[in-house]
């Protein structure tokens, strides 16, 4: 799983929820990986706009492998989605849990 908090600009709430939920662009991206299982997507604080956006993989492998594969693509959504909709950005991890997992090799 990957973790990151974000901190939404004032009036473009709306469009994250369109961007992040089900049927949003981050989803349709990262459903072309074969490893990617789902995102989850919280509203921590309506106050000030922060979100916490979870993204969930199979294997680690999978997600590097995605991650090298399209990073052109990921580096055009940063730019042209994130930077308009996000004020920070917070990674707070990345976590794998399943036994087996080829985070680190036998």
């Amino acid at each position: 799983m990957t973790d990151r908090r974000f901190w939404v600009r004032e009036g473009k709430r709306v469009e994250f929820e369109t961007v992040f939920g089900p049927e949003g662009i981050w989803r349709r991206f990262l459903r072309q990986a074969e490893s990617y299982l789902a995102t989850d997507v919280k509203r921590e604080s309506v106050g000030n706009g922060r979100y916490r956006v979870r993204d969930f993989w199979i294997r680690h492998r999978g997600f590097e492998i995605f991650r090298e594969r399209f990073s052109e693509d990921f580096t055009q959504f940063a730019r042209q989605i994130i930077d308009e909709l996000v004020e920070k950005e917070e990674f707070l991890g990345a976590y794998y849990e399943a036994e087996g997992d080829d985070l680190v090799p036998a």
